[in-house]
């Protein structure tokens, strides 16, 4: 007889086939299991409910192994209605009040807030809370306001991922009750006053030409035609659609990614045949979360020695949409998948330095020809 297969997916196909009623679920590096379980002895609940049973181990071959070993002993003890988590966590009063368990806590309130399947929500929970922030925490330590203050000092100051740690942590000490200000510590990050690299069409045209792998090509071209964040070029859909008698090739943007669903037009419209988008070319990633989708973007133009970064793209969409098309700011904010605010805070500065040149140029040119 062969191995059995140390992995997750196996794991829980042989707990489903036993009928245990836990199944193992990672959240970060480590494992958990999750079931419908009676209430913890400090709980106001009187029903059972699903939690999760933290297990301190690692997503690795030994820790998957000792995890199903847990659930099929924890899953037989349920069915004889013999459960009792005193055993499960002996410490469990001095384990309420430490961080993974405000984590956990915070996270299965959360779940109840949220829609579609659970890989979904899982992702979700992974790109919006444990890797921007809860991760860090140490799992062990109890949750106060002096640890979180500690916690923050990882983060550079006045930079974006402090003021999405600050603002994550808070949420998680409001929810625990904890008297902690760590939000006041975000800082003073804005998009406005990021300087950006914002090339013009002909400096795009020939970055994007020059690149010799054509599925990155493809991607590079979809962002900068059609505005889309990287993960999003990865995750789009392309359709024809029929307006005033021209077919117009629309890219959707599904759920899933930053904002959500969304369609968005080309800009200008003759990339399109340019880079003749309608082939799709996407590179082979393995990607977990978007994210990662943008690690790899990044590398791609790197590796190609692209003279500016991917969401120099995105940028250079919206100086074109305002400028040479425009559009007016609530339209272009709904193409580019933001709130309109963003879209004046982070691109205002550019808008209005190019168009005070074009409007003098335009009335130095009338002068001299008049």
């Amino acid at each position: 007889m062969g191995r059995k297969a140390l992995t997750v997916e196996a794991a829980n196909q042989r707990l489903d086939a036993a009928q245990m009623g836990l199944r193992l679920y990672q959240r970060g590096e480590k494992l958990s299991l999750r079931g419908t379980l009676p209430p913890r002895p400090d709980s106001k609940e009187t029903r059972s409910k699903q939690q999760f049973i933290t297990l301190g181990v690692y997503a690795n071959p030994a820790g998957i192994e000792y995890a199903e070993a847990e659930a099929f002993r924890l899953g037989a003890l349920l069915a004889q209605k013999r459960f009792d988590w005193r055993e499960v966590e002996p410490d469990t009063k001095e384990n309420s009040e430490t961080c993974q368990a405000w984590i956990d806590r915070f996270q299965q309130d959360w779940q109840k807030q949220q829609e579609g399947d659970e890989d979904a929500i899982a992702l979700r929970w992974r790109e919006q809370f444990w890797y921007p922030a809860f991760k860090w925490l140490p799992p062990t330590a109890k949750l106060t306001p002096h640890l979180l203050d500690d916690v923050v000092d990882r983060w550079k100051p006045n930079s974006r991922s402090r003021q999405v740690a600050c603002q994550k942590l808070q949420r998680l000490a409001d929810f625990a009750g904890i008297e902690s200000k760590v939000r006041d510590r975000q800082g003073d990050y804005r998009l406005s006053n990021v300087e950006r690299i914002i090339p013009n069409d002909d400096e795009i045209i020939a970055a994007i030409d020059g690149m010799k792998n054509k599925s990155w090509q493809w991607i590079a071209a979809m962002m900068a035609t059609y505005n889309l964040r990287d993960h999003e070029a990865f995750l789009c859909e392309m359709d024809w659609r029929e307006y005033d008698g021209q077919r117009w090739l629309v890219a959707l943007v599904p759920d899933g990614t930053k904002t959500g669903k969304r369609e968005t037009f080309p800009l200008p419209p003759e990339w399109v045949d340019r880079w003749q988008l309608w082939e799709v070319r996407r590179p082979a990633v393995t990607a977990r979360m978007n994210k990662d989708y943008g690690d790899r973007t990044s590398t791609a133009f790197q590796r190609a020695k692209m003279p500016f970064p991917p969401y120099s793209l995105r940028h250079a969409w919206s100086l074109r949409a305002a400028l040479w098309l425009e559009l007016p700011t609530a339209v272009a904010s709904q193409f580019m998948g933001h709130n309109p605010n963003v879209n004046l805070g982070t691109y205002q500065k550019h808008i209005s330095k190019e168009r005070a040149a074009q409007t003098y140029f335009a009335a130095l040119k009338k002068k001299q020809a008049g």
